[in-house]
């Protein structure tokens, strides 16, 4: 008798912006440590603002941002999220940009609450988006070094060309187990187009051939024991439910032509519709999962998701497929992710609006949430 095929967990998120007011409340904050090159003055607004009306917020820690997810994050398998802020104490921002994120390096212990760091291959952050160069060049190799020295493991971006092309490599079970190789890409900013070292796409014929080469290339990885390719992509503007037909093309066709089985969205600050396609997974929109930003009352990009994704083994042939998606609804207050009880009117209103950007790709939503109030979506059913 063969033995029983396994099965492992994968929470992804969205954006974690842990720079600006999030930064000014940590322990460690470049906003205070180097205020004349804030551009907003973050400290200054969290000394004179939010303390006074959120006086419990002085004890804010380095788990704090996870607030009540931290359970969920630690129990998973696997960690995967979009760090939207540079890690950098630099002090040359990108010209010309509206906003200009960044956080002390000292708070990448934020990912290690999360068990994401320590090398032990089980987190990794997206850096491939609109944030990563806000502080040039210098920032962004800080950014790196960081995380390389926290053992969080990254792609999209890196000191190199080489570096940025490259997947994350993570690991699932043992040593005997699966290997999980994650890229990570953006389809803005233009005007970091100069950058060698940030995975920038285009769609365009060449920019399939860009995806294409990295997807398909071989790993330093065990080719054997790859058992997922997911694709973390930062694309498609700001506030807007449904993805252009140009990010659904351009998701399918990674499926068909590059084999990949998880397609991690990011960037419309708001969750989109999630779509089943041959048996692979596309979350077009995880939302933002924790940041500082003013709140869009018609968007309600306060309100996002943890994304749990469970695979397992294929019976009878080597590899893994993705069985079932489990949604969390989360709503961002106070600068910490909250998960919400079900009976909670934000809850009802993220459900709603969840089921009903999922009908515009017939993707089916069990009727009935699962025992902890979360969104259930059988994927293995609608092959």
């Amino acid at each position: 008798m063969s033995p029983p095929s396994r099965s492992y967990s994968l929470v992804l998120v969205g954006d974690l912006m842990i720079g600006r007011l999030v930064d000014a409340l940590l322990p460690t904050s470049i906003s205070r440590q180097s205020s004349q090159s804030d551009p907003e003055a973050a400290a200054h607004t969290v000394d004179k603002y939010v303390l006074k009306r959120s006086p419990e917020l002085k004890s804010y820690t380095y788990s704090s941002p996870w607030g009540n997810s931290l359970t969920l994050l630690q129990k998973a398998d696997l960690v995967l999220a979009n760090l939207e802020t540079a890690l950098s104490t630099s002090e040359r921002p990108w010209p010309n940009k509206a906003f200009n994120y960044r956080s002390h390096p000292a708070n990448v212990r934020c990912l290690a609450e999360a068990g994401m760091g320590g090398g032990a291959r089980r987190g990794y952050v997206s850096l491939a988006n609109n944030h990563t160069l806000d502080w040039e060049v210098e920032g962004l190799h800080e950014t790196v070094k960081t995380l390389k020295e926290a053992g969080v493991e990254y792609a999209g971006a890196g000191r190199s060309t080489e570096e940025a092309s490259q997947p994350a490599t993570l690991r699932l079970g043992d040593d005997a187990g699966w290997d999980v190789n994650c890229w990570s890409f953006a389809d803005h900013p233009s005007d970091w187009r100069s950058i060698d070292a940030f995975n920038l796409i285009e769609y365009t014929a060449i920019g399939r051939e860009k995806i294409r080469g990295q997807l398909m290339s071989k790993c330093q990885s065990r080719e054997e024991k790859v058992g997922l390719k997911i694709v973390s992509m930062h694309w498609g503007p700001n506030y807007r439910w449904h993805p252009a037909a140009e990010i659904v093309d351009l998701a399918h066709w990674m499926i068909d032509e590059c084999g990949v089985d998880i397609i991690h969205g990011h960037s419309s600050h708001h969750v989109q519709g999630v779509e089943v396609y041959k048996g692979k997974l596309i979350i077009y929109g995880c939302g933002d999962f924790v940041d500082d930003y003013a709140i869009d009352s018609n968007f309600r990009n306060d309100l996002s998701a943890a994304w749990r994704v469970t695979v397992g083994e294929y019976q009878g042939r080597s590899g893994l497929e993705v069985q079932q998606l489990e949604v969390f609804p989360n709503r961002i207050q106070r600068f910490q992710a909250h998960l919400l009880e079900r009976k909670d009117p934000d809850h009802n209103w993220l459900e709603e609006k969840f089921r009903d950007l999922c009908l515009g790709f017939s993707t089916a939503v069990e009727k009935e949430p699962g025992d902890e109030g979360q969104i259930v979506i059988d994927v293995k059913g609608q092959r």
